[in-house]
C-alpha cells in the first residue's frame, strides 16, 4: 500500500502489471525492433516527437511536482524546481541525437564506406523511488531518440510522476503516428522486474537504484549479454581541511545532506574533518541543524520533509543504532513536527571510527570523523562503498584541487554540495562499487546506439 509520508495514512494500493501483460509488452517491443518498423522512422520525426514531449512537460510541472513530493517526501518547493527541468532534459537528449546523426561517411568517391548509428534493441529503464521522474526522463528521451522500443518500470513505491510522464509520451506518439509498442509502462514489484531483466529480448538495461537490486539486475544482464548501465549507491566522503571556513563548510554539508531529505545518491555521507577543527565543525553543524524547518512536504516553507516510506525510516533508525552501539553519539538538535508520518530528525553521528561507517545512510544523516592529516582523510575517502561523488573544503585552492584529483570518484566538488553539473560538458565515471557507466554524452543517446560499418571493400589490400 502506498502511504502519505506526511501522515502515514494509506493512499492507494501499489500497482502490479499482470505477467501476461508483461509478456505482451516484451513481444510487442521485440516485434517492432525485429521488423525494423521503429528504426525506419527518421531521426527528424523522432526529434519532432520529443519536442512535443518537452513542451508538454513544461506545462505539467505542478502536477509532476505534486506527485513526486507525495511519493518521496521531497519538499514541494524543491520538487517544483526539479520538475521544471524535465523539458530541458528532453531537449538535451534531442541535441545529443542531432549532434550524433544517423551516419558518418568514412570514405567517399569510388569506394563509399559509411558508419551507421543504429538502435541496439528493446531498452528497459528501471526508475528509482527517490527522484523517479527526473532520473528517467533523460534516459527515456535518449532511448526514443536512438530509435529503441522502450519499456519503463517505475519503482512500486513512487509511480506517480513516471505515470504522468508516460501519459505525455503515449499521447505524443499517438498524435505523431508512432507504432504501438514504441513506448510501454510496466508497474510492479521485484517479481515483475525480474520478468523484464531476465528476458533475452531486452537488449539494453539502464538501472538506477540500490546496490543489492543493482547486482541482481547486473547478473541478469550478464546472463543475456545485454548492454547495461548501472547507477548505484555511494557513501560519499567530504574532507574538511584545517584551513576551511568552518561555518561555511558546515552550512554546505547540511544543505547537501538534507536536499531531497538526503535521499539522493550524490549527497555527502562520511565527513572527514581535520582534528584541530573537529569540535568547532561539530558545533557549527549543530547550530545549523537546529534551524531547519521540518514539516509537511506539501507545505510552502518546509525545508526537510518526511522520508519516503516507513521501512526506509526504520532502516535508517537501525543504522544509527548500530553506529551508537559502536561508541557513536547522535547529534540531532531539531524538533519533529506534530505529525504521524515518516519523519526523522536530521543529524550527525560523531565518535565512531571511519572504518565502521561504510554504509550509505541515504537520508538526512552523516557521520563525522576526526582525522590527523589530509593523507588519512584521503585513505578513508577512497575506502569501500564510495566512487560516485566526493567533496573537499579548504581555503587554499591549489591544495584543494590537488587533493580532489586524488579521490577516486566521478565528481569531486570543492567548497560546495550543489546538485547541478559543475560545468557544461561535465562527465563522470561511476567508480568503485557506485555503478557501471557514468554521466555524460556517451551515457545518453550514444548508450542506446550501436555502430555498423558498411562499404565497398578494398581491391588492392595486401591481406
Amino acid at each position: 500500500m502506498l502511504t502519505d509520508p506526511n501522515t502515514g495514512e494509506d493512499r492507494q494500493p501499489k500497482r502490479d502489471t499482470d505477467p501476461a501483460d508483461v509478456e505482451r509488452a516484451l513481444a510487442s517491443a521485440a516485434a517492432i525492433h525485429a521488423d525494423g518498423t521503429l528504426e525506419a522512422i527518421p531521426l527528424a520525426d523522432r526529434v519532432a516527437l520529443l519536442n512535443r514531449v518537452a513542451d508538454a512537460l513544461d506545462t505539467a510541472v505542478e502536477a509532476i511536482a505534486q506527485q513526486d513530493s507525495i511519493n518521496t517526501g521531497t519538499p514541494i518547493a524543491t520538487a517544483r524546481i526539479i520538475a521544471g527541468s524535465l523539458g530541458d532534459r528532453v531537449r538535451g537528449a534531442i541535441a545529443d541525437a542531432v549532434d550524433l546523426g544517423e551516419s558518418e561517411t568514412l570514405h567517399d568517391g569510388d569506394r563509399p564506406v559509411l558508419l551507421l548509428h543504429r538502435p541496439l534493441g528493446p531498452a528497459l529503464i528501471v526508475a528509482p523511488w527517490n527522484a523517479p521522474t527526473f532520473t528517467v526522463v533523460g534516459k527515456v528521451a535518449a532511448a526514443i531518440a536512438a530509435g529503441c522500443p522502450v519499456l519503463l518500470k517505475p519503482s512500486q513505491n513512487a509511480p506517480g510522476g513516471c505515470q504522468l510522464l508516460s501519459e505525455i509520451i503515449v499521447a505524443a506518439m499517438a498524435e505523431s503516428g508512432f507504432p504501438t509498442g514504441a513506448f510501454q509502462l510496466v508497474h510492479g514489484s521485484s517479481r515483475i522486474g525480474a520478468l523484464l531483466t531476465e528476458d533475452p529480448r531486452i537488449e539494453v538495461i539502464s538501472f538506477t537504484g540500490g546496490d543489492a537490486a543493482g547486482r541482481t539486475v547486473a547478473r541478469a544482464a550478464g546472463a543475456n549479454l545485454a548492454v547495461a548501465q548501472m547507477e548505484l549507491g555511494s557513501n560519499n566522503p567530504a574532507i574538511i581541511l584545517e584551513d576551511a571556513d568552518v561555518t561555511a563548510a558546515a552550512d554546505a554539508v547540511v544543505a547537501g545532506m538534507t536536499r531531497i531529505n538526503g535521499q539522493w545518491c550524490e549527497a555527502p555521507g562520511k565527513i572527514l574533518v581535520a582534528a584541530s577543527i573537529h569540535d568547532a565543525f561539530v558545533a557549527a553543524m549543530r547550530d545549523r541543524l537546529a534551524t531547519l524547518q521540518l514539516g509537511d512536504a506539501l507545505e510552502e516553507g518546509t525545508e526537510v520533509g518526511p522520508l519516503a516510506f516507513e521501512s526506509h525510516r526504520d532502516a535508517l533508525t537501525k543504522a544509527v543504532d548500530r553506529l551508537t552501539s559502536l561508541g557513536g553519539e547522535l547529534v540531532a538538535p531539531g524538533t519533529l513536527p506534530p505529525m504521524d508520518g515518516w519523519f526523522l530528525l536530521p543529524g550527525m553521528v560523531t565518535g565512531t571510527r571511519p572504518e565502521d561507517a561504510t554504509e550509505e545512510l541515504f537520508g538526512p544523516l552523516v557521520t563525522v570523523h576526526a582525522v590527523d592529516s589530509p593523507e588519512e582523510a584521503l585513505r578513508h575517502a577512497n575506502g569501500p562503498v564510495t566512487g560516485l561523488d566526493a567533496f573537499v573544503f579548504g581555503s587554499d585552492r591549489e591544495a584543494t584541487l590537488s587533493l580532489a584529483s586524488r579521490i577516486r570518484a566521478g565528481e569531486v566538488r570543492i567548497n560546495g554540495t550543489y546538485m547541478v553539473d559543475l560545468a557544461e560538458g561535465s562527465r563522470q565515471t561511476f567508480w568503485g562499487t557506485s555503478g557501471i557507466g557514468g554521466h555524460g554524452p556517451r551515457n545518453g543517446v550514444r548508450f542506446f546506439l550501436g555502430d555498423r560499418v558498411i562499404g565497398v571493400d578494398h581491391q588492392s589490400a595486401p591481406l
